[in-house]
């Protein structure tokens, strides 16, 4: 069994060689699928909306690899470190936050077409009408309309998702209307270079949805590993906005990272204007109390006891405002990091707090921005995002820690400086009470003094950090309007369409051939069979299907090949032969062919007989134009004798036919009995060939019943027709050793097919290729070649 599997296993390697004949074949295939990809690669550069891009190069400062300089006041003063993380800033540059901003801001969320029977012109530059949002446009979005004008009015058409959404209403130019709770106003301006009066669509979007959806075509890129220079570029379907919008976004990015960076010292500033502010209304009041006490005791100064301790307890007065203030400022951290929400950076007042410290805060600054960063494009419960979270309050938890051992060590600092407050106070009290009263007060005010310039000192160098501060990036390449289109480049359209028709059409050779279920070439029968072909008949028309063989015809020489062959194969037959066609199913040709072999075989003055034994559909006798109704079941029965069943063909010398004969309800049981053998003894001494057309061996086992009165048995198996699985059935048949002389016949072969073309001889009669020389004949060998 798996001796006759190989071969067909090996009928699936695809022939490279023959492939390519295929191809070449059906060229004229290939030249029509080549016109329609041609066409469709037209139609789609004709209707597809082109897109453009623009791109603009920014340089970004980077104080990772450009190290500030020393006397930068304001950097001295806070705590955060403004070092730009590249990747970062190019996640900012298409944020949808910073896009919201750009696109609110300059109305790119609003459209201008023309209508058109096919497709919208989209307008952008001159103009003929404009719309005005007139509540807030950042919520505004997800209007469509429709306008006219007429008349000096403007026909307004709101086009809607459904019925309850549309309306229309006649406006005059400028005059506001309200759609659901939205004000717009309308305002037809038309220049003299635009005439179209037909209709205009004006599509207003939502600039948070555009914003998320324009992200997708901003593209960031460095330029150069080792440089901070990124490469920004823009697609939209209209050139000038490209260029446009990319400025803008630029622009919008410049004000914000420069809003950024003066977060910190305008925090600072405003902590200390608050502050002196305070110390200026506390010095005022203790000034007054001076002189108050000046006038009513008469004093101008007071003795050298007395300046000494008032010396010592203002000396001992600013280390505890010292420590005072800087656990003031370890308060003000543990407040920032106890909130979030907080806006950054962190901005202290005092440069006290050490390196440490400052990382720690730079850290937890950094894990809040990256954080914030992700939630603009991560859902809530992402693991990155829960990530991000993780690591600041890991640096929150940190800077807890680090600021709780700090205030034990202030504290215990605090606490010496009061005791020795307290020292120096106890020897003031031995001072006369008016002198004590005065250093009290010159001590007061000596403390408040100090504290009152330093701060003051402090908010001049941030007053002036805060105005010198500018921008630290710089446009060096800015956006251009490209004259080309982007997508879709036309070279790759057409080399697309073109490849992709190449490939269907391959595929559908594939198909047709390498996985058709039908037999199409003699090879695919033999790999199956294992015995060669010996006759190849070609598909005839219907007025060539005569069994008159004075007629040179194709037909006529390839039955001739095929009566050739046959004695061939019978050579070591001796005496009368007789010969079984069969076939795997019905329509396979095995009658037409039974009665053409059996017509050629009387040529050589031999008598033949057909023998009309598909018992179960027969087609014989309907074939030579005659009835059935006496035949081969009426001599079973005995109701006919031999003589009156054997009856001669019509126009035909020398050949005969026994009919079927009535259709019986049980064909084997007539077939396998005692007369039907008498018959064919009776038959084969009359007639020197006997020809039988039997039912298909396939479907029933009529041809198996009768195989040992049988000397040859043909197979006839139909180009196209055939199905490849039904061969093996019909192989394994043959290789039980029920039949003796095997023959295999392969009919029904299409002209102008691929087949005949490559691997039978081209030979034909004069007539036929006259016959052949007119554009019918031209348009069918095409058509064949197409399908």
């Amino acid at each position: 069994m798996s001796h006759h599997k190989a071969p067909n296993s090996r009928n699936t390697i695809i022939d490279l060689n023959d492939l390519i004949m295929k191809v070449f074949f059906h060229w004229p295939l290939y030249f029509m699928v080549l016109l329609i990809a041609v066409m469709g690669a037209l139609l789609y550069l004709k209707y597809k909306t082109p897109m453009y891009m623009s791109s603009a190069r920014l340089y970004l400062k980077d104080e990772k690899k450009t190290p500030g300089e020393e006397g930068d006041v304001l950097k001295s003063l806070s705590l955060f470190n403004s070092g730009k993380n590249i990747e970062n800033e190019m996640e900012v540059l298409k944020s949808p936050i910073l896009l919201e901003k750009t696109i609110g801001e300059n109305g790119f969320n609003i459209h201008y077409y023309e209508k058109g029977t096919l497709h919208n012109v989209e307008l952008y530059n001159d103009l003929p009408l404009s719309v005005s949002i007139l509540t807030d446009s950042a919520r505004v979005g997800n209007y469509k309309f429709d306008v006219m004008p007429e008349n000096g009015l403007l026909h307004v058409k709101r086009i809607g998702s459904d019925e309850d959404s549309t309306m229309q209403l006649d406006v005059k130019s400028g005059e506001p209307f309200t759609i659901d709770k939205d004000r717009f106003a309308i305002f037809w301006h038309p220049s003299g270079e635009r005439q179209f009066q037909g209709v205009y669509r004006i599509q207003v979007d939502s600039v948070l949805q555009m914003a998320y959806d324009i992200s997708k075509d901003i593209g960031t890129a460095l330029v150069n590993r080792d440089a901070t220079v990124v490469l920004v570029t823009y697609r939209d379907p209209v050139p000038e906005r490209t260029a446009g919008f990319l400025q803008a976004l630029l622009n919008t990015y410049n004000d914000y990272t420069l809003d950024d960076k003066n977060k910190g010292a305008l925090q600072t500033v405003r902590f200390l204007t608050i502050r002196i502010d305070s110390l200026r209304e506390e010095l005022g009041v203790l000034e007054k109390q001076e002189e108050s006490f000046k006038v009513q005791r008469g004093i101008t100064d007071i003795d050298a006891g007395s300046k000494l301790a008032l010396e010592q307890v203002k000396e001992a007065d600013v280390r505890l405002s010292e420590a005072n203030l800087q656990l003031s400022v370890f308060d003000q951290i543990e407040n920032y990091v106890s909130n979030p929400s907080s806006a950054y950076p962190f901005a202290p007042t005092s440069g006290t707090v050490d390196q440490t410290l400052t990382a720690m805060i730079n850290r937890y600054e950094e894990g809040l921005k990256e954080k914030r960063r992700l939630s603009l494009s991560l859902q809530p419960g992402s693991a990155i995002l829960q990530n991000a979270e993780d690591q600041v309050t890991e640096a929150r938890n940190t800077i807890r820690d680090y600021i709780a051992g700090y205030k034990r060590n202030a504290g215990i600092v605090q606490r010496k400086t009061q005791d020795k407050v307290n020292q120096i106070q106890s020897r003031i009290a031995n001072i006369p009470a008016y002198a004590r009263e005065y250093i009290n007060i010159k001590r007061q005010q000596s403390v408040k003094e100090n504290l009152y310039l330093y701060l003051l000192k402090k908010k001049e160098e941030a007053s002036v950090a805060y105005a010198s501060n500018v921008t630290d990036n710089k446009v060096i390449s800015p956006a251009f309007i490209p004259e080309k289109p982007e997508s879709p480049r036309k070279s790759l359209v057409f080399v697309g369409f073109i490849a992709a028709g190449l490939v269907l059409a391959s595929i559908y050779i594939y198909i047709k051939y390498f996985l058709n279920p039908r037999v199409l070439s003699r090879k695919e029968i033999e790999q199956v069979f294992g015995l060669p072909v010996i006759a190849e008949i070609y598909q005839q028309d219907e007025g060539e299907k005569s069994l008159a063989i004075s007629t040179r015809s194709m037909l006529s020489e390839q039955i001739f090949n095929l009566r050739t062959n046959l004695k061939f194969l019978l050579s070591e037959h001796k005496g009368h032969a007789t010969i079984m066609l069969t076939s795997s199913v019905s329509g396979e040709g095995k009658t037409f062919l039974s009665a053409h072999l059996a017509n050629s075989l009387t040529v050589s003055n031999k008598t033949v007989v057909l023998v009309e034994m598909d018992l179960r559909k027969p087609k014989l006798s309907h074939f030579l134009g005659m009835d059935q109704q006496a035949g081969i079941t009426n001599y079973i029965m005995g109701n006919k004798t031999i003589d009156e069943i054997i009856r001669p063909v019509p126009n035909t010398e020398r050949l005969y036919v026994v009919s079927c004969g009535p259709i019986p309800p049980n064909p084997i049981e007539l077939i396998e009995g005692q007369r039907m053998a008498a018959l064919l003894a009776v038959l084969k001494e009359r007639f020197d060939y006997i020809i039988i057309d039997i039912s298909p061996i396939g479907m029933v086992s009529d041809a198996k019943s009768l195989a040992s009165v049988v000397d040859c048995t043909l197979f006839v198996v139909r180009y196209n027709f055939t199905l490849k699985s039904k061969l093996m059935p019909v192989s394994e048949n043959i290789k039980e050793g029920y039949f003796k002389k095997m023959g295999l016949i392969f009919n029904g072969i299409e002209y102008d097919t691929f087949y005949p073309y490559y691997y039978y001889d081209q030979y034909s009669y004069k007539e036929n290729r006259d016959k052949k020389k007119n554009w019918v004949s031209f348009i069918r060998k095409t058509a064949k070649r197409i399908a």
